[in-house]
């Protein structure tokens, strides 16, 4: 029985490392745009921590898969006010090896932004961006990464974040996106298993 056991693990180890999937996971600095109410009042949100994971099919020199991120922002002016932003990104990325133990890649995403303010209803929101990084490979299983992601998010002030009309800064309208993209810029560190 051992044997059969033992066997039965072999091989599913030898597949799985056959199939060619990779787990990454992910914290760094997000750098938020900066937004405005109807009003014309800037609004800053403050650079947050964002935590994140991928799920990819590695094959050759390309892969493909899930990424998801979190990151939650404070208003500067008004610490209790706060967004949180949860992207959903399919993505995909080539890679270009750079010496036998550092490799590069660069590759683009396209999904969704969930937006959750404290301070009004959520909202879903188009997202695409580009990305790219370096990875040291300690073996062909265990990896290191830094990388930049650029995130963009189609939005429209139709929206369910929306805001009302007061003039007095301290009364001002909560929400507002500055033209029709909101960008946010995330610097990662990282570490990624293949299997």
């Amino acid at each position: 029985m051992k044997k059969v056991f033992v066997l039965l693990c072999l091989l599913l180890v030898s597949q799985s490392a056959l199939a060619g999937y990779s787990l990454s996971l992910y914290t760094g600095k997000s750098f938020n745009q900066s937004l405005e109410t109807k009003n014309g009042l800037a609004i800053e949100l403050k650079d947050s921590n964002h935590l994140a994971f991928s799920i990819d099919r590695t094959i050759d020199s390309a892969r493909y898969g899930f990424y998801f991120s979190n990151t939650e922002s404070d208003f500067q002016s008004s610490p209790d006010k706060n967004v949180e932003m949860q992207y959903f990104m399919f993505q995909s990325a080539v890679e270009v090896p750079l010496s036998n133990h550092i490799n590069s890649y660069v590759g683009a995403q396209i999904g969704a932004n969930y937006i959750s303010p404290n301070f009004t209803s959520s909202d879903t929101f188009f997202a695409s961006g580009l990305y790219g990084g370096l990875e040291y490979l300690f073996s062909d299983q265990a990896r290191i990464l830094f990388e930049t992601r650029w995130l963009a998010t189609i939005v429209n002030n139709a929206s369910n974040v929306s805001c009302a009309l007061p003039t007095d800064e301290n009364k001002q309208c909560l929400w507002h996106f500055d033209g029709d993209v909101f960008n946010q810029f995330q610097t990662s560190l990282g570490f990624t298993y293949r299997f």
